[in-house]
């Protein structure tokens, strides 16, 4: 089991007498890597006198060599790595991890992206997010072809300081899998799927389930359909959120265990890390630092772990897998005209968050209550109606005062699932659970389709 720098140096000379010496063998590719490491650690004189006294020194380097030579065997992999993650991976998870495989002698290449704002679907070229652009940040890290470099392009908040991203394209997953031919696929995701359940604290889970399986198992289906090359997907759950309800939580990991857990490897990584987080922002999702570093290093023990417990001869592609997966049908574009007009009544509005608790996302709905008075296109059955109106747009507080409590509105109106707006982060006070969230036709093309 492998571990982080940072760790090893919080170790003192006391304590090398009950030492796991497993854990030193992890980090060291040779005995004299080893005896390095340590050696760095405590001290040459004083590391070697430890050793010395408490009779460990030659079953190290007799361990050393023997899992080395062990490794060796298998270390003909040369393992190409993906990996994709989204706003949190921008926050240093990413880049630590890429870090971590590109240590590792069993990888020959790593390609790593984060897009902001991204959900599982966003990577694919089906609509609605065929076209799809991240506008609150970008970050690639990818293995050069005729070197040990790498070329990296960072697009961030504050880097330099005061800087805002400008606007990317999704990397698409069919595109990724065709040029790198990946053996393992790491993703890191889910925070935004949080958004389709519009804010609710509650889940309703008859509708919750396949509303959440169409934006996992397409994904997923592609990812492992040949020509890929995949033999290993790693999916990486979100850590505890603070903007989220408990229940949601719950509900999103053991639904992406029930949906792909048979084909991936889902981490779950609230157990990894403790909340509240340190140098965590003001939304209670995003955080940094160290934190941030130790969130990865659990991850990359548990990939470590699991790539290590076997060899890699008798992983099987994943594409003999596909009829292990659930099968749902990604969420269809919505359509060009309305699915529903009614006259209704508002009674109801949730105010939107400060803009500081937005970052580092840049659009953000709310949820307007109304009775349904008369429905004048369409299908409709219930007494009111929740519609999610855009409060920020491009980071800009949009003038929802002209919605006025008590008066009645002709509301042209498509479902929320299936739109681009559907996994945005939203806000909804209103505690009806029972609701679905319709947004309006006129909003559906305001979501930023360019660089702003």
């Amino acid at each position: 089991m492998s571990t982080s720098n940072a760790q090893h140096s919080t170790l003192n000379i006391q304590q090398v007498d009950s030492l796991d010496v497993e854990r030193w063998i992890a980090c060291s590719r040779t005995p004299s890597e080893l005896n390095a490491s340590l050696a760095n650690t405590f001290g040459v004189g004083r590391f070697f006198k430890r050793l010395a006294s408490i009779g460990i020194a030659s079953s190290i380097a007799i361990s050393c060599f023997a899992q080395n030579t062990s490794a060796s065997a298998d270390q003909s992999r040369d393992l190409t790595v993906l990996i994709l993650g989204d706003s949190l991976g921008l926050c240093g998870f990413s880049k630590r991890l890429d870090q971590k495989f590109r240590a590792d002698p069993r990888v020959k290449s790593v390609f790593t992206y984060c897009t902001c704002g991204t959900n599982p679907l966003s990577w694919l070229k089906e609509k609605p997010f065929a076209h799809i652009q991240t506008h609150c940040g970008y970050w690639s890290i990818e293995s050069k072809s005729d070197s040990h470099g790498i070329k990296e392009q960072r697009d961030t908040y504050g880097e330099p300081s005061g800087h805002r991203p400008t606007s990317h394209t999704v990397p698409k997953l069919d595109d990724l899998l065709a040029t790198i031919q990946p053996d393992i696929l790491v993703m890191q995701t889910g925070s935004n799927l949080f958004g389709l359940f519009s804010g609710r604290e509650k889940v309703k889970p008859d509708r919750d389930g396949p509303m959440l399986r169409k934006y996992l198992a397409p994904f997923v289906k592609k990812a492992i359909t040949p020509p890929s090359k995949l033999r290993k997907i790693y999916w990486i759950a979100p850590p505890i959120s603070g903007r989220v309800s408990g229940e949601v939580q719950e509900f999103v990991f053991g639904q992406t265990q029930k949906d792909i857990g048979s084909v991936t490897d889902v981490i779950d990584s609230r157990k990894l890390i403790s909340y509240p987080y340190k140098h965590m922002e003001p939304d209670k999702e995003h955080f940094i630092g160290e934190d941030m570093n130790r969130w990865a290093d659990k991850v990359w023990g548990e990939i470590d772990r699991d790539l290590s417990a076997q060899s890699w001869s008798d992983v099987r592609p994943l594409s003999e897998s596909i009829a292990k997966l659930a099968p749902a049908a990604a969420p269809s574009a919505t359509p060009t005209a309305a699915s529903l007009v009614v006259k209704a009544k508002l009674v109801s509005k949730t105010n939107p968050i400060k803009k500081e608790e937005l970052l580092p996302y840049q659009e953000f709905l709310v949820g307007f209550v109304y009775d349904v008075e008369k429905v004048t296109a369409g299908e409709y059955g219930e007494k009111q109606i929740l519609v999610m109106h855009p409060a920020y747009i491009g980071l800009q507080p949009q003038a929802l005062e002209k919605f006025r409590i008590g008066k009645t509105y002709e509301l042209q109106l498509r479902p929320l699932d299936g739109s681009i707006w559907s996994t945005i982060k939203s806000k909804d006070d209103s505690g009806g659970i029972e609701l679905e969230p319709y947004i309006r036709v006129q909003d559906e093309g305001r979501y930023p389709k360019s660089g702003r």
